[in-house]
């Protein structure tokens, strides 16, 4: 068990020192006003989701990006539809129908996903307060709920024991 703790501790030092940088953008939000990489970042560490309308694990991804969201008020949960011009409108009116909490930009030109070498969503990627990827993952499953978990709390430098604790109710006399 100490082995695997140190070599997970290892795996997370060389994920930090060799860490891509989030390429810098300016995009449209679901009020086509521009956000950048840089006033995200100014309020913590940033989840970002590549997701498209037509996508079936997008959505069901969403909830779940949502909960995160609406949980850790230090993190923010950002998800880009590189859905075409055309398809924008679904877009936005799906999102606006389920009422997520989360920033919702647009690539249409799929210009960052393309640097970023997103081809299929979705594909998600956590950020630190520098602008460093940290974390990559394509596709999705409700099985990476818990590491999507574990990812923040590592971000926010949460302590496994301070999060099981704000989850307890306290006792009442």
């Amino acid at each position: 068990m100490k082995r695997i703790l140190i070599i997970l501790g290892i795996m997370l030092v060389a994920a930090f020192v060799w860490a891509d940088q989030m390429p810098d953008f300016r995009l449209p939000d679901m009020n086509d006003k521009n956000v950048s990489l840089e006033s995200l970042l100014e309020k913590g560490p940033v989840l970002i989701d590549f997701w498209a309308d037509y996508c079936k694990p997008c959505k069901e991804a969403m909830p779940h990006l949502n909960t995160l969201a609406e949980k850790y008020e230090d993190l923010t949960v950002v998800l880009i539809s590189i859905d075409k011009a055309k398809d924008q409108q679904r877009a936005k009116s799906y999102l606006k129908k389920n009422n997520f909490k989360f920033v919702t930009l647009f690539d249409v030109d799929q210009t960052l996903a393309k640097k970023l070498n997103v081809s299929i969503p979705p594909h998600t990627f956590f950020v630190n307060t520098e602008g460093e990827i940290v974390y990559s993952h394509k596709g999705f499953d409700p099985t990476l709920v818990e590491v999507y978990e574990e990812q923040v709390q590592l971000l926010l430098d949460i302590k496994a024991e301070d999060s099981l604790e704000a989850e307890i109710p306290e006792e009442v006399e």
